[in-house]
């Protein structure tokens, strides 16, 4: 009898690139937030013989999504920033039978591979809009340099957007490294689709 072996594939963060997606969003909260300054000290809501509530309080009603925007914005910037500060380890975890994604302040989930949706391209229907042409490229060829559509009930979006969106490897090397997992992942699919 031989040991079972538990294989883990450990994708990291891009802290770097958090960070710069922190001072992107930045840019235009501390502008946007600027604006928001100069529209709103100026108005007076006291009325006087010179100006008039009315105009005030509509001027600020119609500038409203301004500093919304503004905070919306300042909002994501923290929540990159503090992503590429976390103190704790934050990957991509692939596992035989789990895939978490550690994302610092936007969360730790965890799926089980069994109720995982994995299909490449060429699996795909030819109306699915996910496929471009990328979906005519041969079926090796996109097996080695791009991440399948990995769908899970409880996930909002494809996981495999998520795992872009986060990790520091680019797709093709992204794909390569997590190859063996979804090919195990596939393979436990085909089986509970048989049955």
């Amino acid at each position: 009898m031989g040991a079972a072996t538990t294989e883990i594939v450990v994708l990291p963060i891009a802290r770097g690139r958090a960070a710069t997606r922190a001072l992107v969003c930045s840019v235009p909260a501390f502008l946007l937030g600027i604006a928001t300054v100069l529209i709103y000290g100026r108005l007076n809501f006291v009325p006087t013989g010179v100006s008039n509530r009315l105009v005030d309080y509509s001027i600020a009603a119609l500038s409203l999504p301004i500093p919304l925007i503004s905070l919306w914005m300042t909002l994501k910037a923290v929540r990159w920033l503090l992503l590429a500060l976390w103190p704790t380890r934050a990957a991509v975890v692939a596992e035989a039978d789990t895939l978490t994604l550690r994302l610092g302040p936007f969360g730790t989930r965890t799926y089980d591979a069994q109720r995982l949706d994995v299909r490449y391209l060429f699996e795909l229907s030819q109306d699915a809009d996910e496929g471009g042409f990328e979906a005519f490229l041969p079926e090796e060829q996109q097996r080695d340099k791009f991440l399948p559509r990995i769908l899970h009930p409880a996930a909002r979006e494809p996981l495999n957007r998520i795992i872009l969106r986060f990790v520091k490897e680019s797709e093709p090397d992204a794909a390569r490294t997590l190859r063996p997992l979804i090919d195990r992942w596939r393979s436990g699919q085909l089986v509970a689709r048989r049955l």
